[in-house]
């Protein structure tokens, strides 16, 4: 992936952040908080409720950044850097959030059964939607390579992972999302 032209002004903007500019803080904040809110909400799930804890997350996230600005060395990793902390936020959001669930099932009576109608085969999903059935770790891969546009090594750094284990979660993705669309390769 090419680098856009907005990244040296980002880079510029972390520098001046890192000196102590509240205003150059504020204009990375009005820059990025669009796409981590897209990123956020995808990864989530993309549901009304989603969407609150979406807004949470990015907040979260910019307390981290705040915090650890200082201790970013190089600039030009500002996207994978922030990327990285918005993933751990969300990774955050998902258990707290399945912890919830988990305690509101266990509080109702177990008089109701599980009734709920699974998918047809017949029906095709759309790509949003089978994206959101991706398994967790495959999903934020493809969020962040498609969506963002971060490179492989960008993606492996935000998540502390090796390109290789980038790579195949991409590649896998691809394959379910095929099969789940009915392609044949």
């Amino acid at each position: 992936m090419d680098q856009t032209p907005e990244r040296p002004l980002d880079e510029y903007l972390v520098l001046l952040s890192q000196s102590g500019s509240t205003d150059a803080m504020d204009g990375l904040a009005r820059r990025w908080t669009p796409r981590l809110m897209r990123y956020a909400t995808r990864v989530l799930g993309g549901s009304s409720e989603s969407a609150e804890m979406a807004r949470d997350v990015v907040q979260e996230t910019w307390v981290g950044a705040i915090r650890g600005l200082s201790g970013l060395r190089d600039p030009a990793q500002f996207p994978a850097w922030i990327y990285g902390i918005a993933t751990r936020k969300c990774a955050d959001a998902i258990r707290t959030n399945m912890r919830r669930r988990r305690l509101d099932v266990d509080s109702v009576a177990v008089g109701a059964g599980s009734g709920e109608a699974a998918v047809s085969a017949e029906h095709r999903i759309d790509i949003a939607t089978g994206i959101r059935q991706l398994p967790p770790k495959q999903r934020v891969t493809v969020h962040l390579f498609y969506g963002e546009d971060l490179t492989v090594d960008e993606i492996a750094s935000a998540l502390g992972i090796p390109a290789g284990t980038v790579k195949s979660r991409l590649h896998q993705a691809r394959q379910t999302l095929k099969r789940n669309l009915g392609e044949t390769s």
